[in-house]
């Protein structure tokens, strides 16, 4: 199951945990021809991956108990010369999303509602930072005014929202409400941020499981990062034969938004065994086109020099 995708030094890399042991393998490939350079094992499942240098990466990992409640975890740092696992570093519950500024790495930590921030030099933790009122961090961001934006997933009583946070102070400067709760109908990519646009994207993609914490509502919320507010909540266009949101993309260049979906199984749910399809809509949320994707859409990403 492919988790994320990321692009560094002219390399797509594909993080997967599709091996029998659930352990996984991240896999490079050139953005040119996009045939394969490499292929990197990783011990635990892994869910992201981010790069404070031009040699390094960090891979996030999953862990839980018998019961799949979520433990305390690791980030898999990467040595991107000989591709290899070369540490493990502590962290929270279920790590997802990863921020690179300032020489450091800002972690979410899901289940914990807090943020790993490693020193990216000695790949060490420097503090835990505590997210007040932030239900389920997951994306991390950092945007043109180099804050870092953490979205907030939401659930039950809480409101998702964007929280702005200074990487020298590392403290939060501004709050943007969303509202509804936000999540991938496959629990992959719920945001997205376009650098050449200076917006962040999330969706509130899982309608039909309805209820808290996951009720979606399939609307996809904008924000401004450079104002830090709301700009605009958009309704994915209805189609009786799609449901659910997987995966959001915006393309600064075309200024086209995608979206990707599931078809409907018999009995009104999603079909997770089936080729999804991914509308493009304009700036408004009307659809402009569409076409069908691969079993279960997960990730978004544009292989372009600039967006």
């Amino acid at each position: 199951f492919i988790n994320s995708l990321a692009q560094h030094n002219g390399r797509l890399f594909v993080v997967d945990n599709t091996a029998s042991d659930n352990a996984g393998k991240i896999t490079s490939f050139d953005t040119d021809q996009l045939e394969q350079i490499d292929q990197i094992s990783n011990p635990r499942p892994p869910r992201y991956v981010a790069f404070p240098g031009d040699d390094k990466g960090y891979i996030t990992n999953q862990r839980f108990d018998e019961n799949f409640n979520a433990q305390p975890s690791t980030v898999s740092v990467v040595d991107l010369v000989d591709n290899s696992v070369t540490k493990q570093v502590d962290v929270g519950r279920s790590p997802q999303g990863m921020g690179v500024a300032g020489g450091k790495v800002f972690v979410a930590n899901a289940a914990d509602g807090t943020l790993s921030v490693l020193d990216a030099d000695p790949d060490t933790v420097n503090t835990t930072l505590s997210l007040p009122d932030c239900a389920s961090p997951k994306s991390v961001f950092v945007d043109d005014e180099n804050e870092v934006a953490v979205v907030c997933q939401g659930g039950g009583e809480q409101a998702s929202e964007v929280l702005f946070l200074s990487p020298i102070e590392e403290t939060i400067k501004d709050r943007v409400e969303l509202g509804a709760p936000i999540g991938s109908a496959n629990a992959t990519q719920s945001a997205y941020y376009s650098e050449g646009a200076e917006e962040l994207y999330a969706i509130s993609g899982v309608e039909t499981f309805g209820g808290p914490p996951l009720g979606g509502t399939g609307e996809i919320f904008r924000v401004d990062t450079d104002t830090n507010v709301l700009d605009a909540t958009l309704e994915v266009p209805q189609d009786d034969e799609l449901v659910n949101l997987t995966a959001v993309g915006y393309d600064a260049v075309t200024q086209h938004l995608y979206v990707t979906r599931l078809p409907v199984d018999a009995a009104g749910g999603p079909l997770f065994s089936a080729d999804g399809t991914a509308l493009i809509l304009d700036r408004s949320g009307d659809e402009v086109t569409r076409f069908e994707t691969g079993n279960t859409p997960g990730h978004i990403a544009f292989l372009r020099d600039s967006q």
